[in-house]
This record gives structure tokens, C-alpha cells and sequence, in this order.
């Protein structure tokens, strides 16, 4: 018998990603004159619009506030979920070979095309990393207020390494990665350090513990209906996240191209 799905942290998750792929959107958008070479010749003004709206969008406080709010949401539900698993070791590990291919993969697309895509320690890589640390924190000590303090410490090391500034460095060697990993250092087009994300995982198992030890809903007189495209996308989040970007960058390249811009 298959057991019924917690409805409201699909609904997060799904809104979460939903706003994550108008995030990339806005920077698909904005880099449209770089993607482009005949842009501003072309000179249609519906894009032109769009090209500087992106690029609003994306330097704003709005998009700082929203990026990090967002994100937060995803985490803890991640975090929430990870109480669920029968195994979050096996999880991690399938985790990172995705993200090892994400990395291959978009290592072969900019050496190919030139596009600036390839992602060394994006939010995979990052979320894979840090569900490893949390299942070896919780086998150390598989205690609330342990696993917390632990949480509130990794967040204080992310605010001290100030990773909303985050240092972008130019090319990239093995020497760099240690720095890369836990967040002194960034590089590549989708970047998320572990700090201070590894806390707000482990503040996600706490509140887990806390509020679904049962694994049922808080609200389920208010559920709603399955074909709602929020829980649609919570519930398939992975293989959204995964695909988003390559459909994102089709079908501006598809709509360019019909309206006379070239690379």
C-alpha cells in the first residue's frame, strides 16, 4: 500500500522550485545580449524589455531577499524529509553521482558551445554533501538539541564567511576545492557553498522530529487537489531541477532564432 505523501511540504518544496525556475529565467533573460552576438542589431524591443527587466530583477534586493528565503524553504522541507528515509547514506551517494554528472556534463557543453554552464559544487553537489554530514553528525549523536546547536554553529560560520559576498575566482584548480566546498571561495555558473546550508538541513531534521515523528499531515483537512501544480512540482522536484535549465535555454534559443538573432 503506498503511504500517503505529507501534502504541505510538497506544496513548499513546489513553490520553492517554482520560484527557482523563475530565478533562472531572469538570468536566461538577462544574459540574452551575451548569448546573442547580433542582439542589439536585431533591436526587438518586446526583448529588449525583457533583457533589462532580467537584469533589474537579478541585481536587486528583491532577488538577494527571495534567492536566500526560497532556498531556506527547500532546505528545511529537505531537511524535514530526511527524517523519513531508510537510508539517507544510500540517498547522499545517489545524490553525488547525479552531481558528478551534472558537473561532466556541463563541463562538455561549455567546451563545446562556449556558454559559461559548467557547474563544479552547485545546489546538488552541495545538498549531497551535506545530507552525508548530517547522517554522520545524527550517527555520532542522534540527539535534537545536539544536531541543532550543530545547525545554529553552521549558520554562524556562513554568516562569519559572509556568503552572501561570495569570491569568484577566475580558473580553477584542485588546490581551490577545500575552500569551494565549505564556501570561502566560488566558482562556476550554479554555486552553493555548505555553509551556512549544512545548518539549515540539520535545523530541518530537528523540526522533522519535532512535528512528523507520525509522518502524517498537519492540515489534512486542507489538502489540496492533486492535479494543483504546486504539489505537481514538489512532488517531482529531482527530475525538474534537473531538467528546467536545458528546456529553458531550448526554448530561448527556438524563440531567438525564429526572430532573427544568431550567436
Amino acid at each position: 500500500m503506498k503511504k500517503a505523501r505529507i501534502w504541505e511540504l510538497d506544496f513548499a518544496r513546489g513553490f520553492s522550485i517554482i520560484m527557482m525556475i523563475f530565478d533562472h529565467l531572469m538570468y536566461d533573460l538577462k544574459n540574452f545580449d551575451s548569448y546573442f552576438s547580433n542582439f542589439y542589431s536585431v533591436d526587438i524591443a518586446v526583448f529588449n524589455w525583457l533583457e533589462r527587466a532580467a537584469t533589474w530583477y537579478w541585481t536587486s534586493g528583491l532577488r538577494d531577499v527571495g534567492h536566500m528565503f526560497f532556498i531556506s524553504v527547500f532546505l528545511l522541507v529537505s531537511g524535514i524529509s530526511f527524517t523519513f528515509s531508510k537510508s539517507n547514506l544510500n540517498r547522499s551517494i545517489k545524490l553525488l553521482i547525479v552531481a558528478v554528472l551534472i558537473s561532466v556534463i556541463t563541463y562538455a557543453i561549455e567546451e563545446f558551445s562556449g556558454l559559461r554552464i559548467f557547474i563544479i559544487f552547485g545546489i546538488i553537489h552541495m545538498y549531497a554533501v551535506t545530507i552525508f554530514i548530517t547522517y554522520l553528525a545524527r550517527k555520532i549523536w542522534n540527539n535534537d538539541i545536539f544536531i541543532f546547536g550543530l545547525g545554529i554553529a553552521a549558520i554562524a560560520l556562513g554568516i562569519y564567511f559572509e556568503f552572501w559576498d561570495l569570491h569568484y575566482i577566475s580558473s580553477l584548480s584542485l588546490a581551490d576545492m577545500p575552500e569551494i566546498i565549505v564556501g570561502l571561495k566560488a566558482f562556476g555558473a550554479d554555486y552553493f557553498g555548505i555553509f551556512p546550508y549544512l545548518g539549515i538541513i540539520m535545523i530541518g531534521t530537528v523540526l522533522g522530529n519535532l512535528f512528523y515523528k507520525n509522518r502524517v499531515s498537519l492540515f489534512t483537512s486542507k489538502q489540496p487537489s492533486d492535479k494543483n501544480i504546486v504539489l505537481f512540482a514538489g512532488k517531482h522536484s529531482l527530475i525538474i531541477f534537473l531538467t528546467h535549465q536545458f528546456i529553458l535555454f531550448g526554448l530561448m534559443f527556438i524563440i531567438g532564432y525564429i526572430f532573427g538573432y544568431r550567436l
